[in-house]
């Protein structure tokens, strides 16, 4: 059976934004969170708290090598899944209803500390934007 290994984690994750016809956006966020790998699949959980979303949310990223899923819950519920072979379906549920959504992975690389991902996110047949979120994530003293 295999072994599950959890650990403290201190979490960076840089999200870089491009919608069509705008300028790039880049956002930073630090968590202090847990890492968990399991079953060949490594698990990093934190909570943020956003201005504009009442609530906390929690936020679960999962990732192998060539599959991903992040799912949120609370202030805001999401569920965005990746995979490398085939577009897939994930949704987002906020105060304003439910909105489905398509991503089709660019990439993902995971190494030492590092996860990175590269996505197209459609909703419909729109497209929303292209993506990029970088976590690295070091064990923590807490």
């Amino acid at each position: 059976m295999p072994q599950t290994v959890e650990k403290l984690v201190k979490i960076k994750l840089v999200t870089t934004i491009r919608h069509p016809d705008q300028e790039t956006e880049t956002f930073e966020l630090w968590a202090e969170g847990r890492q968990v790998e399991k079953a060949g699949k490594t698990y990093l959980t934190y909570e943020e708290i956003q201005e504009h979303v009442t609530g906390n949310i929690k936020t679960t990223v999962k990732f192998g090598e060539t599959e991903a899923l992040i799912l949120r819950s609370g202030g805001l519920t999401m569920r965005l899944p990746f995979s490398m072979a085939s577009e897939q379906n994930g949704s987002f549920e906020g105060e304003f209803g439910t909105m489905l959504v398509t991503t089709t992975t660019l990439s993902i690389d995971h190494r030492d500390g590092r996860f990175t991902i590269e996505y197209a996110l459609k909703s419909g047949s729109n497209h929303v934007g292209d993506y990029k979120l970088e976590f690295t994530y070091t064990e923590g003293t807490s």
